[in-house]
């Protein structure tokens, strides 16, 4: 039984995820009402009940890699404040180097795009992640393959190492209790081609593309 509670990932106890929710909307109710006489105690719950049928199966994800589901909720809420405190020195952090660029001169823009690979199964860390690149100044998410290749764009080489030092991906790993096969992805650039070929990529969709050569 220990080890069930310790294993934020497990939600094969459909009732124990319909408990978590109901509990927050209650909880949510009586702090915003401020209101605790029975009856309005009572409509909480039926509120908070009614609420919780409707958007459970929403709350219940599928692992990428893996046949596991994994349910949003679920979270190591002192691991997660801390990593937010880190995201929000590093944010601090890129927006004082952006404003110096700007204010400097531009010659120090030399913008391009990274790929690295960080093959996360909770599609919440790959969420989390996607969207703390983009909150950080240099750099925002272009694209996310199903191979768990990133491709961002940079706005100078340093924003580029930063990022590819793998610091933040590791972090996010750590958070969602993942193993991830990280590591930066070469790139083919041929001026034969229109389209830059990720080489770790092997889907239909992303192969190279010959392009035609002008006359």
């Amino acid at each position: 039984m220990r080890d069930f509670f310790r294993d934020r990932h497990l939600v094969s106890n459909p009732y124990l995820n319909f408990l978590e929710v109901f509990s927050l909307l209650l909880l949510l109710w009586i702090v915003m009402s401020e209101i605790f006489q029975v009856k309005f105690v009572l409509y909480g719950c039926i509120s908070a009940f009614l609420i919780s049928c409707f958007v459970i199966d929403s709350l219940r994800i599928g692992g990428l890699k893996s046949d596991r589901t994994y349910f949003i909720l679920h979270a190591n809420y002192l691991k997660l404040l801390i990593y937010f405190l880190w995201l929000i020195k590093e944010v601090v952090k890129s927006a004082v180097d952006v404003t110096g660029i700007i204010l400097t001169s531009n010659d120090k823009i030399d913008p391009l795009v990274v790929w690295f690979k960080a093959d996360y199964d909770n599609p919440a860390a790959r969420a989390i992640l996607a969207n703390s690149i983009t909150l950080t100044p240099g750099t925002v998410t272009i694209d996310i393959y199903d191979s768990g290749v990133f491709s961002v764009h940079a706005l100078t080489r340093k924003f580029a190492d930063g990022l590819l030092s793998g610091d933040m991906q590791k972090r996010i790993a750590k958070l969602y209790g993942e193993e991830i096969d990280y590591r930066v992805v070469d790139v083919v650039v041929d001026p034969d081609y229109t389209v830059k070929e990720v080489v770790e990529l092997t889907t239909k969709r992303f192969k190279r593309r010959r392009k035609k050569k002008n006359a």
